[in-house]
């Protein structure tokens, strides 16, 4: 099987490529926005997917890892980020038809539901004023879903990602677990809330291969990402405390946004999954730092 991985020189793209180079053996074309570099020996091709895809390689699927972001080095013009999203998304939706791809998976955000006031965020919750980045992932969303498309469309909104480089001052859970590491203080909210914003690059791997290896016709749609079984949001802090035997302490700020959990069955109904814990994801990803 053929598979095209963009945004192979991000973080979370990175991540996601060395999985499948050490866990698949798929013939695998990795994009990025550098130039000369490789990932585990593996050359990555540089695109500019802004611009219209001419590469000799026929994927059978497709993921789209590739975006920019609210932290990206233009973050303060948005409009850059969302006419960028676009644009990448017209070109490879063009170059999906041209090469008739069978599934398109694509990388989307809850940031498309804009302000969340419902304590459950779950598909039916209302979208309410998303930022310029949130729209990009939800036009773009719409771009893929278009039903002159001849390919299948699944479209994963991911919520904080728990990467390996904790040099990044983004996600929430990345920017806390940098400072605990660090055994410096940190301000925290919703203390006593319940907690599963959180996904890391392994648990997206085993999500992307249930949509590569789904039989399934009918999956063309949006899914909403996240851990199982959420946790106490000071329970999270303890458990990274303690992964780091850290003398960090922590005080309790007053929220200035609502505090919600995610809910993930539409994705467990319709693929059968049974996502990590919240738990197991916070401890897998401290050990794995730890290793590093």
């Amino acid at each position: 099987m053929k598979i095209l991985i963009t945004g192979v020189t991000g973080q979370i793209g990175n991540e996601i490529a060395c999985y499948f180079l050490t866990k698949t053996k798929f013939d695998l074309y990795l994009v990025g926005n550098k130039k000369k570099v490789k990932t585990l020996g593996k050359k990555i091709y540089f695109h500019d997917l802004r611009k219209p895809l001419k590469i000799k390689f026929d994927p059978d699927i497709i993921i789209h890892c590739a975006s920019k972001h609210i932290f990206s080095k233009n973050k303060k013009n948005m409009s850059y980020v969302y006419k960028n999203n676009i644009e990448m998304s017209k070109n490879l939706t063009r170059f999906s038809n041209e090469k008739n791809v069978r599934k398109f998976i694509f990388f989307s955000s809850i940031e498309v539901y804009g302000k969340i006031n419902d304590r459950e965020l779950n598909e039916k919750t209302k979208v309410n004023k998303p930022n310029l980045y949130g729209k990009s992932k939800l036009d773009s969303e719409q771009i893929f879903f278009d039903k002159k498309n001849k390919f299948n469309a699944i479209c994963l909104r991911l919520p904080g990602v728990f990467t390996l480089n904790l040099k990044k001052n983004f996600p929430l859970i990345v920017r806390i677990a940098s400072l605990i590491k660090e055994n410096k203080n940190l301000n925290v909210f919703h203390l006593n809330k319940k907690f599963n914003n959180i996904i890391d690059c392994y648990e997206i791997f085993k999500i992307l291969k249930k949509i590569i290896y789904s039989k399934k016709k009918e999956v063309t749609g949006y899914y909403n990402i996240s851990a199982s079984e959420p946790l106490k949001f000071f329970q999270v802090i303890k458990l990274i405390k303690k992964k780091f035997n850290s003398d960090s302490k922590f005080f309790r700020k007053k929220p200035s946004k609502n505090s919600f959990i995610i809910s993930n069955k539409k994705f467990t109904k319709t693929f059968k999954f049974k996502f990590a814990s919240t738990f197991k994801i916070v401890d897998r990803c401290c050990a794995n730092l730890l290793r590093n």
